[in-house]
This record gives structure tokens, sequence and C-alpha cells, in this order.
């Protein structure tokens, strides 16, 4: 996955100076605008700003674990370099640099005092955004849960109205799972939980949200949207139940109603528009 922090233009590469170490009241400085950032952006920028004034960066990547953070838009150039970071025994991934001239000794030391500044703040960031991101996911679908949903519906709903970005709610909920969890007990009605997760995420391209809301109902973002997104994501989670081992077996389907945004909307209004075609999806059976 790969999304941009912000962006910076460029003007011609100025000319270079021979740089000096950083003194100890400088670093100090730097320390305390980085101290007590939290949110992965708010930290990125105040470094961004303090190596502004030392290299004229074109393009700045920092990559964690499968996750690309492209923090400074631009053209990479022929001349790059990248720097693994590290916060005592954990690594924090690594930042690749593209500079419109090449680096010399000097400016390749300064960059190493800049990350081991940003190494402690940015660990702290990290570890926030893992307990931020605990709170916001079911533990056993490993979808997000309803407390994320009501975050992030309020969001979509304001790209649509500003941005006039299509959206559609579609809620599901499974059908013959009450069976499962009377006739083979709880444990494999969590199996059957997990796997229907695994066809949601089958089913939907990385724009979209999958949510668990609770007991055997789901809810999809998706976003951007058009009028054949629904029947798409409904075929292929058809089609991975067909290829389930587990939810084949178990004779698991699922009954599914949709809603598109329109102005004016609520998130209860689109919710309870997608649940009168849910109840009619599953009385026509």
């Amino acid at each position: 996955m790969e999304y941009a922090l912000f962006n910076r233009s460029h003007s011609s590469p100025s000319p270079k100076l021979k740089q000096k170490p950083l003194a100890a009241d400088q670093r100090l400085l730097i320390l305390q605008k980085l101290q007590g950032k939290l949110e992965i952006q708010a930290l990125f920028q105040p470094l961004c700003r303090e190596l502004d004034k030392q290299i004229d960066i074109a393009r700045l990547v920092w990559t964690l674990d499968e996750t690309t953070t492209l923090i400074r838009q631009g053209q990479s150039t022929p001349h790059q370099n990248s720097f693994a970071l590290r916060f005592g025994d954990n690594s924090l991934g690594s930042l690749h640099y593209s500079t419109l001239y090449p680096l010399d000794d000097d400016e390749i030391s300064l960059l190493h005092t800049y990350h081991r500044l940003f190494a402690g703040p940015l660990f702290n960031a990290i570890e926030y955004q893992k307990v931020k991101n605990m709170a916001l996911k079911d533990k056993l679908s490993g979808l997000c849960n309803r407390m994320c949903f009501e975050q992030d519906i309020h969001h979509a709903i304001a790209m649509s109205e500003k941005r006039d970005v299509e959206l559609v709610l579609f809620i599901c909920d499974l059908d013959n799972f009450k069976q499962v969890n009377d006739n083979f007990g709880h444990l494999d009605g969590d199996k059957v939980i997990k796997d229907f997760a695994n066809a949601l995420k089958f089913a939907t391209r990385t724009s979209d949200r999958c949510y668990r809301i609770g007991g055997d109902e789901f809810i999809i973002l998706l976003q951007p949207a058009s009028a054949r997104s629904e029947i798409k994501v409904a075929s292929r989670i058809n089609q991975y139940i067909q290829q389930s081992p587990i939810l084949g077996i178990l004779n698991i389907g699922f009954s599914y109603g949709t809603a598109t945004f329109n102005q004016g909307d609520s998130m209860l209004s689109l919710i309870e528009r997608a649940d009168r075609k849910l109840y009619h999806h599953k009385r026509n059976k």
C-alpha cells in the first residue's frame, strides 16, 4: 500500500554548502519539535522542515513492513540514498531519499544525526498507532469494528458531498449461521466468521473498507463506487463461498442490501435503506 503525506514543489537545486555537525542546542530544539507528536503525519512534517534547511530533497519515501508512505512527493532522481531506522532493538523501517545532487560525507553524517533524533519519537508514534488500530479492530474477524465504521462513514459521506465521489453502503449477514453454532458449537462458528471475513477481503478493493458490526452482521463501504460495484462484490463473495471448504461444507450463504449515497443522507438513513433491502433479499430467497 502506498499513500502520500504531503507535497512540496521544487525549484532548481540550491548551491551546496559544507554542512556542520548539529550543535547540542540545535539537537535539543529539534527534539522539542518532535516530542509529543503521536500521529505519523504530524511527526514527519517538522522533520522535513528541518531537513529542507540543509539538503534539497526531491523525493522522500518511508517503508515499514508492507506499507510504503510517500513523505515528499516528487520525481525520482539518479541520486538515491537509503537509511535503515532503528530504536534500540526495534526496526522502524527505512527512509529512501532522492536528491538533486549526490550527497557528500558531511550531508550523509548529518542525516544520520537527524535519524537518531527522529527514531525515539517515531517509535512512540508507531506504538501509538498499533494501540489505536487495535481499538478499532474486531479481534475475531480481523476486520474493522463498529467504532471504526462510525468514524469512517462520516468521512466517506463528507467525501461524497464535497467531491462528488460515489459511495455505496453494502450490508450483509450470514444465512444458516445459527444452525452452525447450535449443531457444531461456537468454535466452528468462529471459523465461519473468520472465513467470511476473508470472503469480504477477497471481494473488495484496497479503497473499500470492511467491518464486522456484531454477531454475523457485516458492512462494506464501497468508495469510489459505480452502478455495478455492489453486483461485482456480491458475485465475488459468492465465488469465494463456493470454493471455501469451511463455508461450503457448512452450507453458509449470505443475504445483502445496499444503499447509494444521495445528497442529504446520513449514516442512519443509509443503514435504514440498506437494511430494508437486506430483509427483502432474505425473505425472497
